[in-house]
């Protein structure tokens, strides 16, 4: 029986190639996307859970709060960590991550440029599971000036020679290399290529004050972490309270501890690393399931258009004793075998696509690395797609009335509302993710066109690394590079998008003070020249003037609004005891943070003592100017640059990623949605061909057959874009609010959306 099923089953697919094409290629399609999506959201939610203790690590957070203002920062004070594990012993380690923003390293001849290291305590590898190729964990990282190499780095530097044990130089030290590490899984916070010992920092030179160490706590058990909130209340009134008002500085300190596991989508604070997000993701799973819901739909439209040749094979097995649940069965099994051709089919997709699903996503998945459990739940979503796909088509057409069945009475005819049911929903998902596509591309246009306030073509950037001889070459470099006529400015001071700093202030308005944080930065007399910033009143920095390197301040729009002054330059203001600062000039208002952000107020002091980018406006063509000066001046330092607009267009990279991915999602959707429609308008021609003779006859020319078999279906895409236009504004209302400055959703992106979409369809 079961050998007949099958061999049935194989026979309608190889008779209705068409249909079966249709819904292979659909249901396969879908499948692929599913598991490529899946598989990205599920190694996003397992961030560092590859960590033996990671549900007992947690990550020391620190708030900043005034009266006025509520700061978040992901890392803390160099003397927390230490200071929480002695005062409480359910914390059994604390380790801290210092990042090291650039370490030059020496093989040979050549210098490189490395990043991602950082100084970590030597107690390392007790609290987090990296895994230890070569080395000693325990003592690895116990002496100053050690290092631990992922085995990406070690191969690059020695090649196939055995590292252990050999010596490389870092920032012009030798350094020991006592451990190799194999290079960490792509789904994990803290990023790094090397540890070094923190024990090569001084720790007397540090400034308590500065929270620049990611600090990780391991405690005893989950639940003495989940209930340490009150203690760190009592931690930061004991050891900070007093020493932030010796300061003279009235803001508190509030540290917070959250879940290792949950440090990927943390929002709100300020953390080097690439954050995830869930509302992200969450979009992404729905969409996964809706390409493969319209598949579905597909199928059973289909199998229902057909259901009409296949009653007479029904009447007749029904006569000769054929049982309602054989029938079940055989249609089922024939959904069954559909799916599993499907199945390995797209498992080819995948097996195509994922090269460049892991260069766009960069994770490191493999079709054949696949955990038990995703075997498992591979099966489990086979067997149910078979069911869903087949449980309807096999009761409707296992419910036939054998006489009237093979009288021909049963017939799919005049206007099934399940069958258009199916279609304005499958229409309708394309419809929204088509709004959405849309809002995604015009949105990462706006930011990419959006005035910003100031011109970042042609800006080269160079990173100045933390050495203080090389820190002190910058006016001589700045000096030699403005001698060459093809370099228009040179400034030492930050790119817009990077480095910016928090002061406390006191804003006195009205007779009231209040205490906030306010952004500040360090600029030379060339910055606002060189990006063509305007000030709008009063002056710019200048080199000859020697008060404006003491007390002298630039303030922007913004900033005098927010303190209400009509009449800005000249205003003064004590921001630290003892020093008065006065206003010299104000700067219109420009983006010095993402389009995710409102402008806000910001100080512009003139400082060179500590550099961090010198920026030349200068074409692309002429970048050998710049290297060859750096190489003359600065040869122990490789010369490393970007192009100001890229950096500041690299902080949209995961709305640039959701954009393509949303444009491929829409892509599919339509497609397989536009699969299904060709094959039921293929069918209803076939089922109306003596119409259209008899309308020929008649006189009827082309064009008005065309229309009269295009107009149901146009009906229903229409239909589907008025149900999907309330659902796609709320999505993309939902999606834009996470920016500051964001395009308006007008009528014509509706619009256009149902415009493509009844074109596809025609």
């Amino acid at each position: 029986m079961l050998r007949n099923y099958l061999l049935t089953a194989w026979r309608n697919l190889k008779r209705h190639k068409v249909f079966s094409l249709i819904n292979i290629l659909g249901l396969a399609i879908g499948m692929a996307a599913c598991l490529l999506i899946f598989r990205y959201v599920r190694d996003e939610l397992n961030y560092d859970q590859f960590h033996e203790k990671a549900d007992r690590i947690y990550r020391v957070t620190v708030r900043l709060k005034t009266a006025g203002s509520d700061d978040g920062i992901a890392a803390a004070g160099i003397d927390v960590g230490p200071s929480l594990k002695q005062d409480y012993p359910e914390i059994v380690e604390a380790v801290r991550f210092k990042s090291v923003p650039v370490a030059t390293v020496k093989k040979g001849n050549q210098l490189f440029n490395e990043k991602d290291i950082y100084r970590v305590d030597n107690r390392v590898f007790e609290v987090f599971s990296y895994p230890m190729r070569m080395g000693n964990p325990a003592t690895a990282l116990a002496k100053p000036n050690s290092v631990v190499l992922t085995e990406r780095l070690a191969k690059k530097y020695f090649g196939k020679e055995n590292a252990l044990g050999k010596l490389l130089q870092l920032d012009g030290q030798p350094h020991l290399v006592t451990g190799i590490l194999r290079d960490l899984p792509s789904n994990t916070d803290l990023k790094f290529t090397a540890l070094l010992s923190l024990k090569t920092t001084r720790a007397e030179e540090e400034d308590w004050l500065d929270p620049s160490y990611y600090t990780f706590l391991l405690f005893r058990s989950k639940r003495q972490a989940e209930s340490f909130h009150g203690k760190l209340i009592q931690f930061d009134k004991q050891h900070y309270l007093s020493r932030i008002r010796a300061l003279g500085i009235n803001f508190r300190i509030e540290h917070r501890i959250q879940p290792l596991t949950q440090v990927h989508f943390s929002e709100g604070l300020h953390d080097d690393t690439p954050k995830g997000n869930r509302s992200y993701l969450a979009v992404f799973s729905l969409t996964a399931v809706f390409i493969l819901l319209v598949a579905c739909i597909n199928y059973v439209n289909l199998f229902m258009a057909q259901s009409t040749r296949r009653h007479k094979e029904v009447g007749i097995r029904k006569v000769v004793g054929a049982s309602k649940k054989q029938l079940l069965t055989q249609f089922i099994g024939e959904s069954t075998l559909l799916t599993i051709v499907s199945t390995g089919l797209a498992l080819t997709l995948v097996q195509l696509i994922n090269p460049a699903f892991n260069r766009f996503t960069e994770k490191t998945f493999t079709l054949l690395a696949v955990p038990g459990w995703d075997i498992i739940g591979g099966i489990g979503i086979v067997v149910c797609l078979a069911l869903v796909t087949g449980s309807y088509p096999a009761w409707y057409l296992s419910s036939v009335e054998p006489v009237s069945a093979l009288k021909g009475k049963r017939a799919l005819s005049g206007k099934p509302l399940l069958r258009e049911l199916l279609v304005v929903l499958q229409f309708t998902i394309s419809a929204t993710l088509m709004v959405g596509t849309l809002v995604v591309y015009w949105q990462m246009d706006y930011l990419r066109t959006k005035n910003l306030g100031f011109s970042k073509e042609q800006t080269l950037v160079v990173g100045i690394p933390g050495d203080e001889l090389v820190r002190q070459k910058m006016p001589a470099l700045k000096n030699q590079l403005l001698q060459n006529s093809r370099v228009r400015k040179v400034s030492i001071g930050p790119a817009p998008a990077g480095f910016y700093g928090k002061a406390s202030f006191v804003k006195e308005r009205n007779g009231q003070k209040t205490d906030q944080f306010v952004n500040f930065n360090t600029i030379d007399e060339d910055y606002l020249d060189l990006l063509r910033v305007n000030v709008v009143a009063g002056r710019n920095f200048s080199a000859a003037i020697p008060t404006d390197r003491t007390n002298a301040v630039i303030v922007n729009e913004a900033f005098v609004k927010w303190m209400g002054w009509k009449q800005a330059v000249g205003q003064k203001f004590s921001n630290e005891p003892g020093i008065t600062q006065q206003v010299i000039g104000v700067v219109s208002d420009f983006h010095y943070t993402s389009l995710h952000n409102r402008i806000e107020p910001i100080l512009l002091y003139y400082n060179t003592d500590n550099p961090v980018n010198l920026l030349v406006s200068i074409r692309p063509d002429d970048l050998e100017v710049v290297r060859s000066a750096w190489e003359t001046l600065i040869p122990n330092r490789p010369f490393e640059y970007s192009f100001l607009d890229a950096a500041f267009d690299g902080q949209y990279q995961r709305e640039e990623k959701m954009r393509i991915l949303f444009t491929w999602f829409s892509a599919l959707t339509i497609l397989i949605a536009g699969l299904g429609l060709f094959g039921l308008t293929s069918f209803a021609t076939v089922q109306r061909t003596k119409e259209i003779g008899v309308r020929k006859v008649l006189g009827a020319s082309a064009t008005s057959l065309f229309f009269l078999l295009s107009k149901d279906f146009v009906r229903l895409v229409l239909l589907a874009n008025l149900i999907a236009w309330p659902l796609a504004w709320f999505g993309a209302n939902h999606w834009l609010r996470d920016f500051a400055y964001r395009i308006n959703l007008d009528w014509w992106i509706f619009l256009a959306a149902a415009g493509l979409l009844i074109f596809v369809a025609l």
